[in-house]
């Protein structure tokens, strides 16, 4: 049977400062370095032998998937990087909203922004990568992802809608290991 894990991306500068980075480039910082580190050893001590990573290829998710396969002695050169796992874009917003935002509103506000991608878009970007990875040949894979996205990927296995109360009740910590399946 199937295994599927998922694990945000380790800490980066734009978390520290609290901003939304949605599709923004940004670096991780050394506690990020750190968690990912630790991250790859949880997996080592406590998951099956991961037979594939698959990664967005922003640096933050491509940089914590290398960091993971360094501790698991998974071959760098073997990690997928897939655009299906990128994360949502909040448009104009990006870098100037700190993330205490989002406690106070529903991520379909985001919707009508300049740029942004909707709610139901990402859904569907979501619902894509989760068949993709079905067909896969691996029994267990580790995808390295971002935060809103592994909220959309974890409705579609649940095969629940988007409401703002699931998506607040699931949020990943940097460098959390998740079962998805």
């Amino acid at each position: 049977m199937k295994k599927l894990f998922y694990v945000r991306h380790g800490e980066t500068d734009m978390n520290v400062a609290g901003l939304l980075s949605g599709q923004t480039e940004t670096k991780l910082t050394n506690r990020g370095i750190e968690q990912a580190k630790a991250a790859g050893r949880e997996i080592k001590q406590k998951l099956p032998a991961i037979d594939l990573i698959v990664c967005s290829p922003y640096e933050r998710t491509y940089e914590t998937s290398k960091l993971i396969a360094q501790e698991l002695g998974y071959p760098i050169d073997k990690i997928q990087k897939n655009e299906m796992f990128i994360e949502r874009t909040f448009g104009v917003l990006e870098g100037t909203l700190g993330l205490d935002f989002l406690d106070k509103h529903e991520y379909k506000e985001f919707d009508n922004v300049e740029g942004s991608e909707t709610i139901e878009v990402l859904q569907k970007r979501a619902e894509e990568a989760f068949k993709y990875l079905q067909t896969l040949e691996e029994d267990n894979i580790l995808v390295v992802g971002h935060g809103a996205f592994a909220r959309a990927i974890k409705r579609v296995v649940k095969n629940l809608p988007h409401t703002h109360e699931y998506e607040v009740d699931t949020s990943i910590g940097n460098a959390t290991i998740v079962e998805l399946i």
